[in-house]
């Protein structure tokens, strides 16, 4: 199946994810314009894409363990993603 972007939000997370080697969960909402980067990235994948998340293990400012994700694109769909959007990165 051909991936396919369906959204504006969608867009833009994968404007990011072409253009950076990784995008936090984080960043992905201020990025995407989204509350849940999850279910943005859930979208993606139903559409298509193929990423990954990696767990990092961070402490937060009250001193407790946090394990945010950082999404990245496969190397294929990074490519993929590039070529679509073309000159809107």
């Amino acid at each position: 199946m051909m991936p396919v972007i369906k959204t504006n939000r969608q867009r833009r997370a994968l404007t990011a994810l072409a253009k950076f080697e990784g995008v936090s969960t984080r960043d992905m909402r201020d990025i995407a314009g989204v509350l849940n980067p999850g279910e943005l990235m859930a979208q993606l994948r139903r559409n298509g894409w193929q990423w990954t998340c990696e767990l990092t293990e961070v402490v937060d400012r009250d001193g407790h363990i946090c394990r945010p994700g950082i999404y990245r694109l496969t190397a294929e769909h990074r490519n993929l993603a590039s070529q679509i959007l073309g000159g809107s990165q």
